[in-house]
């Protein structure tokens, strides 16, 4: 089995390399550093596998990917975080975390192996889908700087109660303080993590861990008791929704 390892760190390189030498069935057969070089290499060696990292000059491994027609089986090598990671295992690819273990090295590849003896798997892999996820992931807000006075502060997405917007701005809002932010609710709605905020009304958004107690209120609408003493009004338009998400 041809194998190609795609990476500019050439220490990497080197490492995995060292690592695949225990392995008689796989063959390292070149070393790319960068993408532009990784597509050239690929078209003239048309390698098995490769082992491919995620961001490099040029072009990134994804870009590599679009480009090719028939992608070889692909095992990334990546240093994203745990979010990105969910989105690999979602799809059915394979990964490994820089520094490579040897241990992880051995699960890979016994995952390969199960993959190639059945090309319809390896050619089913949706690259696409897979890049929009990582995007997705990479773009999601976990934590905002906000200011007061003169000082800056770090705010962890799960210290928030909820987001209000008023007279053109969007209010964040802590146990005990808040804070402007240079965010529209739309944007928020976007790129907050869905598991944790919801829309409630279309000038607020509320953590889900952080409501108190939900009470009925006039015309279908709910009313949520926030930890911190606040009241958020659930409007008739979102309250369908806000029932299924918290299974209400």
């Amino acid at each position: 089995m041809k194998a190609l390892i795609i990476d500019d760190e050439k220490l990497a390189c080197i490492r995995l390399r060292r690592l695949l030498e225990k392995f008689d069935q796989i063959e390292v057969v070149g070393e790319a550093y960068n993408g532009k070089e990784a597509l050239e290499i690929i078209k003239k060696i048309n390698p098995d596998v490769i082992f491919l990292d995620i961001k490099m000059p040029l072009f990134s491994g994804f870009e590599v990917l679009q480009r090719l027609k028939n992608p070889p089986a692909v095992i990334f090598t990546t240093a994203f975080d745990q979010y990105a990671l969910q989105a690999f295992e979602e799809n059915a690819v394979d990964y490994l975390v820089k520094p490579v273990s040897e241990e992880k090295l051995d699960r890979a590849v016994t995952k390969l192996f199960k993959l190639l003896a059945d090309d319809t798997v390896v050619q089913s892999m949706e690259w696409e889908q897979l890049l929009s996820s990582i995007q997705k992931k990479e773009n999601t807000i976990r934590r905002f700087s906000v200011r007061a006075g003169d000082k800056m502060f770090i705010v962890p997405d799960e210290d928030i109660i909820y987001f209000e917007a008023q007279d053109k701005c969007t209010f964040l809002y802590t146990s005990k303080d808040s804070y402007i932010i240079p965010f529209t609710l739309r944007e928020l709605e976007e790129r907050l993590k869905h598991e944790l905020f919801i829309r409630v009304h279309r000038s607020a958004i509320v953590n889900i861990d952080h409501i108190q107690s939900i009470h009925r209120w006039f015309a279908g609408k709910l009313k949520l008791k926030m930890k911190n003493g606040k009241e958020v009004i659930v409007s008739q338009g979102y309250v369908k929704e806000f029932r299924k998400k918290i299974h209400l």
